[in-house]
């Protein structure tokens, strides 16, 4: 059996694909990257909130997970707290409103471009010059 050797043209197109997968592998540790600093800014704020609602000389910080959990849960027991959450709630713009004006928006982008240079229409079939 011979042992197949690599052409120039199969060695260019190895070494795409792995700067491709290299560049794929870095757009998604950046996006993970992102993800965490949001979710870590999220995690910041959620503390703030909490803690600054603490009474003079105490801090969120002298009360263990298992405290904090049963003062929260006590104060969203509350019926003045869950209205509150539903006010909030309902003051929210609707998601879907601002899909549907967001598409509004992108459909004045469009253009019929793509039709006219559509690659699998071709111009052979017009009957030009042969």
């Amino acid at each position: 059996m011979e042992q197949k050797t690599i052409t120039p043209k199969e060695q260019k197109a190895i070494d795409k694909v792995k700067r491709a997968n290299a560049e794929l592998a870095k757009i998604r540790r950046n996006q993970k990257k992102q993800l965490r600093k949001e979710q870590d800014h999220h995690k910041f704020i959620m503390g703030g909130c909490v803690a600054k609602y603490f009474p003079d000389g105490l801090s969120a910080f002298d009360f263990d997970e298992q405290e904090m959990n049963r003062i929260i849960a006590c104060a969203f027991s509350l019926k003045d707290v869950k209205n509150m959450i539903n006010t909030v709630l309902k003051e929210r713009p609707n998601p879907a409103v601002i899909n549907d004006e967001e598409e509004e928006e992108n459909d004045d982008f469009d253009s019929d471009e793509t039709e006219e240079n559509d690659p699998e229409e071709s111009d052979d079939d017009e009957g030009g010059e042969a």
